[in-house]
């Protein structure tokens, strides 16, 4: 068994099931599930994706939903915990130990917090929890701008929930390079429990991993006593046409560097 994935947000604009079966195809033993509407989080769809020839084993938490998530309303407060709750029945049902998201804005005023910052803080922590009651970790991605654009900052943000939020740590590795930061430092910094794997060269991101400037042998030699999946999230326009072609490509290279 290997443990390379693929995400199905590369695969958009396609139906998140056949995103599925064409990353099982490919030769992935996992798929990273990005749902694209409030139907791929039902259990008629985790139904669908147990046929798809390909184990889930993370889950993105739609970007399209994220105004959601980072919301002050309360109305939208009370909408973003449902829809947690049900994102995290889908992890579990799935089968995925893993749920992504980012880091939130800081208030720009101290004053501000309470009104702006303190219900979106509820939310992910609310989240934490739907995520620790279906046995799934909710992981914090590295952010190229505000929270968790260099190593230390992104620790700092985990910590400071101070244990009212189960977070894990994650890397992007274009993100990184977005920043400023050397993606094989903020790796051994890190130590992630999971990662997204993509290429970057001037200010192009998230290009096929293999296909930029990133020195992946420094990647891998980083990600030496790392136990997670290893999960490649390149930037959709590359898959638009022949993505059969480009996803054998994709789990060429990430089998060729780690092993399989």
């Amino acid at each position: 068994m290997n443990k390379f994935s693929f995400s199905t947000a590369a695969l958009y604009p396609r139906d998140s099931a056949e995103s599925l079966r064409l990353v099982g195809a490919a030769g992935f033993e996992y798929a990273e599930l990005m749902p694209q509407c409030f139907s791929d989080v039902s259990d008629d769809f985790a139904a669908r994706a147990a046929d798809c020839g390909v184990k889930v084993g993370s889950v993105h938490y739609p970007l399209a939903m994220f105004s959601l998530l980072y919301n002050a309303h309360p109305g939208m407060c009370t909408e973003a915990r449902e829809f947690g709750r049900k994102i995290a029945r889908l992890c579990s049902r799935l089968g995925a130990g893993i749920l992504v998201i980012h880091p939130h804005e800081r208030a720009k005023e101290p004053k501000q917090h309470l009104l702006l910052e303190k219900p979106i803080v509820d939310n992910i922590v609310d989240l934490s929890d739907a995520c620790a009651g279906a046995g799934v970790r909710l992981v914090m991605e590295n952010n190229p701008k505000g929270p968790g654009r260099t190593p230390e900052s992104l620790l700092a943000y985990i910590a400071g929930f101070d244990g009212r939020a189960k977070l894990g740590a994650m890397v992007d590795t274009t993100e990184a390079c977005e920043a400023g930061e050397d993606p094989v430092e903020f790796l051994r910094k890190v130590k992630p429990v999971h990662t997204h794997l993509s290429d970057h060269a001037g200010e192009t991101k998230h290009i096929p991993a293999g296909d930029g400037e990133i020195d992946w042998k420094g990647v891998r030699d980083a990600l030496e006593d790392y136990q997670g999946i290893y999960t490649l999230e390149p930037l959709y326009r590359h898959y638009l046409f022949d993505a059969e072609t480009e996803l054998k490509r994709a789990y060429a290279f990430i089998s060729g560097l780690v092993g399989d």
